[in-house]
């Protein structure tokens, strides 16, 4: 069976954060399980766009603290690495106000920018993947827009450089075919370990422009799509209504039963919020596809840009895989005839600048 450990821990803490991490690791077998002396380990937080840790938009510095302490402490040599949401060349910001180049200092430890790639099937995945010993992954528990839910398995699709994630959502508009493309990358990039920052999560309209919502927990295994199946309950969302954790479940890279999930550590009932709020483009994902062919024209959501909350950063529109996108300095728009509906600029703006709108039918159907 894959074992997911569940441990409560209340707050962001040093000394809390990392007794909880040691925990559920230790239920798992302990560091030592995982990593040898000597060996070089990869650290892969969630970090997507330059946001403070109180935000709960990237992997919180504590939790990748109790993480570098683990491995450090069994003889290894941990280094922390991670491609940012949309245009790369923001990656020190991120690093500095997501508190990562902070904790990187204290701990004495790298942090590397994936710039460099291997192609595998096609894919550019971060070399750093490929010359460390061990990848450990230690993503954010948080809703997505797009995919519903982000965490274990979405997490190393951060492995992929530069801008060829956007691209993806422009080959791939569809939510199946995009979510394939997801557990592709996963299966490249499997890590040895996952490790979730769920003591702060987000609902809404994640993975940016959500709310932050007090979840008490750190969750761990080996097998990251029980990870996000047990998560998926936590939400209210049967797992393998989560395209992502299907795909992958469908290729064997994990397991989505929860009937074959032993849950060590505290109970998932513990844990399940059952008003947990999900993306406002949720409901329309599960209707059957014959309403969806011949409502699709009636019901829509879109990013809409507000031109007064826009800094004029222009990462929406580097990101933006159609170029759809024009900020200029009186008026920023999209150009919907174009537009894919993929959310990426919604998912990289810092600034809560780009928000997701309903129409009219949409609105008194969903409320």
């Amino acid at each position: 069976m894959a074992r997911v450990v569940l441990v409560r821990c209340e707050s962001y803490d040093t000394g809390k954060v990392f007794d909880a991490v040691k925990r559920s690791v230790d239920l798992l077998g302990g560091i030592e399980a995982f990593v040898k002396p000597g060996m070089k380990v990869l650290l892969k937080p969630n970090l997507l766009s330059a946001r403070l840790p109180e935000d709960a938009v990237d992997t919180h510095p504590e939790v990748v603290r109790a993480v570098v302490r683990l491995v450090k402490g069994a003889g290894a040599v941990p280094f922390i690495g991670d491609s940012p949401g949309g245009f790369g060349k923001n990656i020190g910001e991120i690093f500095e106000k997501s508190g990562m180049k902070r904790i990187a200092d204290e701990e004495g430890v790298r942090l590397e920018a994936f710039t460099t790639s291997k192609f595998v099937n096609g894919i550019p995945i971060a070399r750093q993947i490929f010359d460390s010993d061990r990848v450990i992954s230690i993503p954010k528990f948080k809703t997505h827009s797009v995919t519903v839910l982000t965490a274990a398995v979405k997490n190393m699709f951060g492995s992929v450089v530069g801008l060829y994630k956007a691209e993806c959502h422009s080959r791939s508009p569809k939510e199946e075919d995009f979510s394939g493309i997801i557990a592709r990358v996963y299966s490249i990039t499997k890590p040895h370990l996952t490790v979730v920052d769920g003591i702060i999560a987000m609902e809404g309209d994640g993975p940016s422009s959500g709310v932050i919502r007090k979840m008490d927990l750190i969750t761990a295994s080996e097998d990251a799509v029980a990870i996000d199946s047990c998560l998926a309950k936590i939400m209210g969302v049967e797992p393998l209504d989560i395209l992502v954790t299907k795909e992958a479940y469908k290729n064997r890279l994990g397991e989505a039963d929860l009937s074959k999930i032993e849950i060590l550590g505290e109970g998932l009932d513990a844990f399940v919020a059952k008003d947990f709020k999900l993306p406002q483009t949720t409901p329309l994902k599960y209707l059957p596809k014959s309403v969806i062919s011949s409502v699709a024209s009636l019901i829509r959501f879109k990013p809409y840009i507000d031109n007064a909350a826009c800094r004029r950063c222009n990462l929406c529109k580097l990101t933006c895989p159609v170029d759809c996108i024009e900020i200029e300095k009186r008026r920023c728009s999209i150009d919907y005839k174009k537009c894919t509906r993929c959310l990426c600029c919604h998912e990289v703006c810092h600034y809560r600048a780009v928000s997701i709108k309903r129409n009219l039918l949409t609105k008194m159907v969903w409320g």
